[in-house]
This record gives structure tokens, sequence and C-alpha cells, in this order.
């Protein structure tokens, strides 16, 4: 039933011809859900180029693509490291914290 429903993407952002952000797209949809959704799985921006716009240009990039696709969510988690800093950065683009990521490590 789900099969083929994996879509990929990446999203490069460029500054005079050198690769200055990038973001890593994965469309999925589970058995209880009736459209698809699109997991940002990571977004980099250079350090010296962080609150230049960059940041804010790849996500309407990912939303345009995710739209483009049947998306109905754009979705994403932080890593512990850089949480503060990412979650006010993905709030001020309209996203909103709906609940816990569970974690078990397997060793």
């Amino acid at each position: 039933m789900l099969e083929g429903q994996l879509l990929l993407g990446n999203l490069v952002a460029e500054l005079d011809g050198v690769v200055v952000g990038t973001a890593f797209l994965k469309q999925l949809q589970t058995h209880d859900m009736s459209r698809p959704v699109t997991r940002i799985t990571a977004l980099v921006v250079d350090e010296k180029h962080r609150g230049t716009g960059i940041g804010r240009r790849l996500i309407e990039a990912a939303e345009m693509w995710a739209r483009e696709r049947g998306s109905t969510d754009l979705v994403l988690s932080t890593a512990r490291e850089n949480h503060l800093a990412a979650k006010a950065f993905y709030e001020h683009c309209g996203f909103r914290c709906t609940g816990y990521r569970m974690n078990k490590p397997l060793n």
C-alpha cells in the first residue's frame, strides 16, 4: 500500500557560486495518514551566513517543495546541542511544538 511513497529532496543555497546552506527533505506517509507530510531531515547554514535570511529562504523553498508533492505539513526535530537557538528560529518561521520525540538507544 505504501510502496513508492518515499520522496527525497535536497535544496541548496548558493552565494556567488559557493554553497552556503542546504536542506534535506523526505516525504512520507504512514498507515494512519490520509495524506503525506514532508520532514526536514537536515537544515544547515554556514556559520558566517547565519542571520542573513538564508535559513528562512530554505524553509520557504521546502514549503513549496512539500506543497507541490501534496504534503499537508512540514515537520522537523532539533538536536539537543542547539535546541534553544534552533527552536527560536523555527518558531519564527511558523513552526510550533506539537509533541515529544521518544528515543531508545540500541547498544
